[in-house]
């Protein structure tokens, strides 16, 4: 009787053992799962350059180089649906508000206010 439970151990463990090893070749090989997000997962800031693109990284710098409470955006980037929820997300605290004095805008956009400061794609103005 006693040989019975331990050969029926040893097919369980067996069993867990496949199962296990089954979920880490799906998790490297499938999916391109990183070890370094799950270590790291509640570091501040750590893969916002995998999560998040170029420019919305660029102008987050902006907001904090400047530390902001509020910003604006201009009407072209407010009309970039991906770009306005990007910033807004990535950005908090800092609020994005239309009675705000900073803007943010394209390099390219003219605005009559007092340039602060600029980075490669966009301007940060204060009116």
């Amino acid at each position: 009787m006693y040989k019975g439970k331990k050969s029926n151990y040893h097919f369980l463990f067996l069993i867990l053992l496949v199962c296990v090893l089954k979920l880490f070749h799906i998790g490297y090989k499938r999916v391109h799962f990183s070890t370094d997000l799950l270590f790291n997962s509640f570091v501040k800031n750590f893969g916002s350059e995998m999560a998040l693109q170029e420019y919305v990284l660029e102008a987050n710098k902006l907001i904090i180089d400047n530390q902001l409470i509020n910003f604006d955006l201009s009407n072209n980037l407010k009309s970039n649906g991906y770009f306005k929820q990007r910033i807004v997300e990535f950005s908090y605290p800092v609020k994005l508000s239309e009675k705000s004095k900073f803007k943010i805008t394209y390099l390219k956009e003219k605005v009559n206010c007092n340039l602060l400061s600029k980075s490669r794609k966009f301007k940060l103005y204060e009116c």
